[in-house]
């Protein structure tokens, strides 16, 4: 987002879900807004019985405190929610089963009911119902800015805020490094990947609202229709990071399942004018900085 420029500031809100958290942040001349919130990561440990008040509540929570308090200053355009690909797939058509339907921007918003499996099953839930949370407020308050809904697949890429290569053991960068560290993961993860970069770009694009005038959705990955090659992975661990493997860092031995899932994402590619980067390129992005972070940490910088 280096395009913005002094105009980007960065608000770090402690509990999002908080009645007012964001009222003060959005005051005076802000005309836009980009909400990256999420509450959870999937190596949470959050308990069962509280997955609706530690993940479902606070998604929903905090997708209505940013619409409410974008509604209460006349100066807001536009606001861009991080949303996911989960908002609209069900979780077993993500996780479990190889699923025939293909997803698109005009996919309804999926409504999965408890009991849930696991925080995952939750999560997607939530995503869901945050998504027609925000349906619904747009319907019953008509307001005066606008709302872009960003659903990436798997994200995956370097993290800019990892300061040790454990930093990199949460979210999406966790579940794909754990079968390149050897681990033979017994759960699928989806096809679809994008890479975090690509995802950023479209953040910021998505606030042009000559570009985009009107509330829309758009899905983002970089291999849409079955997704992407996850194969690849291991291939790049053996041909390009030999070293590492013999040192224990990374292994060939790790297997991760994948689930096939179809999206179509041609109206994001064609309105934003972008190329999404393959998924070699983000494994290598991940890589890179877990070797990195590693080598530092071996000579004890």
């Amino acid at each position: 987002m280096g395009d913005l420029g002094g105009n980007l500031t960065f608000i770090t809100v402690p509990d999002i879900a908080a009645d007012l958290s964001l009222a003060e942040a959005v005051k005076g001349d802000v005309e836009y807004i980009i909400h990256t919130d999420s509450p959870m990561t999937v190596n949470s440990t959050i308990t069962a019985d509280r997955y609706d008040s530690q993940i479902i509540q606070p998604l929903l929570k905090g997708t209505n405190n940013v619409l409410s308090a974008a509604l209460g200053n006349p100066s807001i355009k536009r606001v861009v929610m991080t949303s996911s690909l989960m908002a609209i797939a069900p979780y077993n058509e993500l996780f479990e089963l190889e699923s025939f339907t293909t997803f698109n921007d005009a996919s309804p918003a999926q409504n999965s009911n408890p009991p849930y499996r696991n925080a995952v099953e939750a999560l997607c839930a939530g995503k869901g119902r945050a998504l027609a949370a925000t349906n619904t407020f747009l319907t019953k308050n008509k307001p005066h800015f606008t709302v872009i809904n960003l659903m990436p697949g798997v994200v995956i890429g370097h993290d800019e805020l990892a300061k040790t290569w454990r930093d990199l053991n949460k979210g999406s960068n966790q579940q794909t490094l754990r079968h390149l560290r050897g681990d033979k993961v017994p759960t699928k993860l989806p096809s679809q990947t994008v890479f975090v970069d690509d995802v950023a770009k479209v953040h910021a694009l998505a606030l042009n609202t000559k570009k985009v005038a009107t509330t829309q959705n758009f899905l983002l990955s970089s291999s849409a229709n079955i997704g992407s090659p996850w194969y690849r992975a291991l291939e790049i661990v053996k041909k390009e990071y030999a070293d590492q493997v013999k040192k224990g860092w990374l292994s060939l031995d790790g297997e991760q399942p994948i689930n096939r899932v179809m999206i179509d994402d041609g109206k994001t590619k064609k309105v934003f004018n972008i190329n999404f980067a393959g998924f070699d390129k983000q494994i290598r992005s991940l890589l890179d900085q877990y070797v990195e972070l590693k080598t530092k940490e071996e000579k004890g910088n």
